[in-house]
């Protein structure tokens, strides 16, 4: 048999003689079973040359090509969900005929941009023929051609750099001030600190800080530098470090490197609140905000992360502030500090006391305690805010220490507002003032005066004595 009339064969299947001559198709198998005698099965397809066999590959291919189409087309929607997605966002609410036209046209042309894609796509079909129910609904003219510009939403975040939104635990770490530190830990302190000191260093950020000398004071400090490292991560950010640097006078309104936002998802942001005077850095991929101010010449810092995550990557010797709280040899007693303050106009300096805690030495209180207490009182302060406003009303004098307390507590409670229901409300000091007793004030050692009831005593005692010998 000729080439050309297999050929013909396959192409019309008209004549089985000639396709079982090209091997494609076998004899009709004899009946050997019980039932009717004259009856027999269909023809079988058997593949018996090697043209069949390519024809059977060929065919085999192109279903496998066809069956990994559908499947992507289910797995990734072919784009087709952000058409109807859109479409629905915008008509709800929408009264105005000619809009919804738009809207219905717009959505259809969404669709047929992702006809290739889609093709065989049962979801989209669908889709299809939704589009074409709405533009009957709303009795649109199909000869119309103008559609509603519609922008598409931003590309979904993956998982990598989405942290759960559920994850009910952070913490929170506030610096300012004199400065005062209120540590992951619930810890609340009063530090020295002075130059420069780590407040965080951990497998995603490294953060700094620098106190120097408040002017016009012998001992007071104050933040004067902050330097916020966010580490690199490829997947949500980019490979390299970003840095951001605020120092006195300076707070700037980018990263180091000009950029504001870092990321494919914006899952690094720095936000300039008010120009100047605060900003903060949102880092999305791990849910953690910084917050800075500059008030006067200093500075406030407030930090907010997940629990869980500040640890990782802590060096068992680090000194990091917000999560160690102040060596002991930096702490002050400021409690003891206020307490003299109520008393002394003079406040010597004093060595350390048995424990290794510091009492402030202080030239003289730039205001007396009385009015510190006042603006205090007065700025709506309580607690560990409270204390450290009137502390450092009294060493420095300078009133935007008061505004320094007033910004850090309005960051704390937006960054965590349980903090609002769990902060005591505090505005006296007659605790400590109770607690160290009376100072006598008319010398420059401001010494202790609680041995004053044994002087009493004494002198009760001899007066009895001579009543005594007097009467005799």
């Amino acid at each position: 048999m000729k080439r050309t009339e297999c050929d013909k064969s396959i192409r019309v299947q008209a004549d089985p003689r000639t396709a079982e001559g090209c091997g494609l198709f076998s004899q009709p198998a004899e009946w050997k079973g019980m039932g009717p005698s004259g009856s027999s099965k269909p023809p079988s397809i058997a593949i018996s040359s090697c043209f069949g066999y390519f024809l059977f590959f060929v065919w085999a291919f192109l279903i496998s090509i066809s069956v990994e189409a559908m499947q992507t087309a289910l797995r990734d929607g072919c784009g087709t969900e952000s058409c109807s997605i859109i479409y629905v966002d915008h008509k709800t609410g929408i009264d105005d005929h000619e809009v919804l036209c738009r809207l219905v046209r717009t959505f259809n042309n969404c669709l047929l941009q992702n006809a290739n894609n889609c093709d065989g796509y049962l979801m989209y079909k669908a889709l299809r023929k939704y589009a074409d129910s709405e533009g009957d609904k709303y009795n649109c003219n199909k000869s119309d051609t103008r559609v509603e510009p519609i922008s598409k939403g931003p590309d979904p975040v993956p998982a990598l750099c989405d942290y759960p939104s559920h994850d009910p635990s952070f913490k929170l770490c506030v610096l300012f001030g004199d400065p005062h530190l209120k540590t992951f830990n619930e810890e609340f302190q009063t530090c020295k600190v002075k130059g420069t000191w780590p407040l965080l260093d951990n497998d995603y950020l490294t953060i700094q800080v620098t106190n120097n000398e408040v002017e016009g004071t012998l001992e007071a400090t104050a933040i004067s530098k902050l330097t916020v490292i966010v580490k690199g991560n490829p997947e949500c950010t980019s490979k390299d470090f970003q840095t951001y640097l605020a120092f006195t006078n300076s707070l700037p309104g980018t990263f180091e490197d000009g950029r504001v936002v870092v990321g494919k998802y914006n899952s690094l942001e720095l936000i300039e609140v008010d120009p100047g005077r605060h900003v903060e850095i949102h880092i999305r991929y791990i849910k953690t905000t910084v917050v800075i101010r500059q008030i006067g010449r200093y500075f406030t810092f407030s930090i907010n992360m997940p629990e869980k995550l500040i640890s990782q990557g802590i060096k068992s010797d680090g000194l990091d502030l917000c999560v160690r709280g102040c060596p002991q040899s930096e702490l002050i007693n400021y409690k003891e500090v206020l307490a003299k303050q109520k008393f002394c106009n003079i406040l010597a300096t004093e060595p350390a006391q048995a424990d290794g805690t510091l009492v402030q030495p202080v030239s003289r209180p730039q205001i007396p305690r009385s009015k510190a207490e006042e603006i205090c009182k007065s700025a709506k302060l309580v607690g560990f805010f409270f204390e450290s406003c009137v502390f450092d009303l009294v060493t420095t004098g300078d009133q935007n220490f008061a505004s320094a307390a007033v910004s850090a507590v309005q960051d704390a409670v937006h960054l965590q507002p349980s903090l609002a229901n769990n902060m005591s409300n505090r505005t006296s000091l007659d605790t400590y003032d109770r607690m160290y007793g009376t100072y006598d004030c008319n010398n420059s050692s401001c010494i202790q005066s609680n041995t004053l009831p044994h002087h009493y005593f004494f002198i009760v005692l001899l007066c009895v004595l001579t009543r005594l010998l007097c009467t005799r």
